[in-house]
C-alpha cells in the first residue's frame, strides 16, 4: 500500500478580492480533490492553514506541482485565494 503524501497549505485573499475571505474559505469544494483530503486547520481574517494527505501521484511530486494543482481543482470560480503549498518530506 503506498504511503500518504503529507502536506500543508497557507491560503491567503489575492490583491483585489471581492467578498469575505473567511467565507471564501469555508466555501472550498474540497469534494473535487478526488484523491487527497484537506482540512481547515485555523482560519483568520487574513490568512488560512489547511493540513493534507494525497496518495503519491506526479502532483505531490514538488510543491509547485501540487499548488498548481490545488488551484485547478479549488478555485475553478476564482474564489479570490491564493496558496503557498509545502510538501511534508518524511
Amino acid at each position: 500500500m503506498a504511503t500518504a503524501v503529507t502536506f500543508s497549505v497557507t491560503a491567503i485573499p489575492k490583491n483585489g478580492a471581492q467578498g469575505s475571505f473567511r467565507n471564501s474559505v469555508l466555501s472550498l469544494r474540497t469534494d473535487d480533490l478526488q484523491d487527497c483530503i484537506l482540512s481547515v486547520f485555523h482560519i483568520s481574517d487574513s490568512y488560512a492553514l489547511f493540513s493534507g494527505e494525497a496518495l503519491p501521484a506526479p502532483h505531490t511530486t514538488s510543491n509547485a506541482a501540487l499548488r498548481a494543482y490545488l488551484l485547478r481543482r479549488l478555485a475553478v470560480d476564482d474564489p479570490g485565494l491564493d496558496f503557498e503549498v509545502a510538501v511534508k518530506v518524511s
